[in-house]
């Protein structure tokens, strides 16, 4: 390893400039291909539910991994030219790179595949407004690990006297962060999803009487445009203010008693505190990279010897890829499961909800089924599931294939 960061380090300026180039066409050639094989599905079968299934495998195990495998190395490539700073510097300009190149990357994949997923989909949505969105979720992922870990090594390098002090300092950090975060980008999501006060007076009646039946503050109702990108859904934020927010493209195409049921699936969040239980899993994840953080520090302040800070950031960004890849996702299908059950609970019919919950399928686009291995890397369990477990709760059977 030593030998390779080495190399990295002492490797001609040309050599420096020709294999970041090499990354991106490396990554957008893996995009020709997706589309290449998304197409010939689609002709193949005329389906567009297979076409869309296989672009979403592709991308979340090729096109996402593939990404990884090319762009950590060019952030250390990029990394190399921030040795002259501190290392708190040195980390804040490592992930800027790492932006960076992540975003040159999705961006021209976007225009390499955007023409084939709205011809298949029969969707409008602008680049623009897709590459916003690709900046802004980038931007939301990276930068708490950049906040926790700068903040962490700039207290450990103010001179506190008393131990127990600096060691309440450190473990405040990620809760401190995490809820600064969360406020913030509830703040601002209102904003980035361009949402409005529902607009049905009947149906805001209808979903308020859900909230009063289920026993729980009312939440704000918020209607969304997704009319262009096809998109059918409906999410909930807040830990003190609930907000709900409703795809208009599920609210012009479901009944007011599908609608219903799947507002009683985020209801079942709130009453279960989903949204603060995340919360304190990803408080754990930053706990996590802190004591990681906290062990180099250990190990150089040991032996003498100071860790390449790019191996450094390695170590650190690993481990929590994994806990959010695996974890997080396992922890998430989990509350799916409990808000389907408490949908049920307050009183909405099996029927209704299976009959909603294919509908959001339907509009969408999706495979209802999904293989095991592939179902675990998801954030909610497959349809066919979801609605084989409300059979299961309710005894009422549902014949999918009629």
């Amino acid at each position: 390893m030593e030998h390779l960061f080495a190399f990295i380090f002492n490797m001609p300026g040309w050599l420096r400039i020709t294999l970041p180039l090499l990354f991106i066409l490396i990554n957008y050639g893996a995009a020709f291909l997706v589309k290449r094989s998304i197409l010939k599905v689609y002709r193949r079968t005329g389906s567009v539910v297979e076409a869309m299934n296989k672009w979403r495998i592709y991308r979340q195990y090729f096109l996402t991994t593939l990404q990884f495998i090319t762009v950590i190395p060019l952030g250390f490539l990029g990394g190399v030219y921030f040795i002259p700073f501190e290392r708190t510097g040195r980390i804040i300009f490592t992930l800027l790179v790492l932006f960076l190149f992540f975003i040159i990357i999705n961006v021209g994949q976007l225009f390499i595949l955007d023409k084939t997923y709205k011809r298949i989909r029969g969707t409008t949505e602008s680049l623009s407004s897709q590459i916003r969105d690709i900046t802004f979720a980038f931007l939301f992922a990276l930068v708490p690990l950049g906040v926790v870990r700068t903040i962490s090594l700039f207290i450990r390098g103010i001179n506190i006297r008393s131990g127990v002090l600096q060691g309440i300092i450190a473990a405040a950090i990620p809760i401190i962060t995490a809820f600064l975060y969360i406020l913030i980008f509830q703040a601002l999501y209102r904003g980035l999803l361009k949402a409005v006060d529902l607009q049905d007076e009947r149906l805001r009646e209808l979903l308020n009487g859900l909230f009063d039946r289920a026993g729980i503050k009312r939440a704000k109702l918020y209607q969304w445009p997704t009319r262009q990108k096809k998109v059918a859904n409906a999410l909930v934020l807040g830990l003190a203010k609930p907000k709900v927010f409703i795809s208009d493209y599920y609210l012009e195409n479901a009944e007011p008693d599908e609608i219903e049921a799947i507002v009683a699936h985020e209801a079942g969040h709130l009453k279960q505190k989903h949204i603060l239980k995340r919360l304190l899993y990803i408080v754990a994840g930053m706990y996590g990279v802190l004591m990681i953080g906290n062990l180099l520090d250990w190990y150089e302040n040991y032996t003498g010897n100071e860790i390449n800070p790019y191996l450094g950031l390695a170590i650190l960004l690993v481990p929590f890829i994994l806990y959010f890849s695996v974890g997080f996702l396992q922890f998430c299908r989990n509350q799916e499961r409990k808000a389907d059950e408490f949908a049920l609970k307050i009183g909405i019919k099996p029927e209704v909800m299976i009959t909603a919950l294919l509908k959001v399928a339907r509009l969408n686009h999706m495979a209802l089924k999904q293989k095991k291995l592939d179902e675990k890397f998801q954030l909610h369990p497959s349809m066919a599931r979801r609605i084989g477990r409300i059979e299961k709760i309710s005894g009422y059977k549902y014949n999918l294939r009629s």
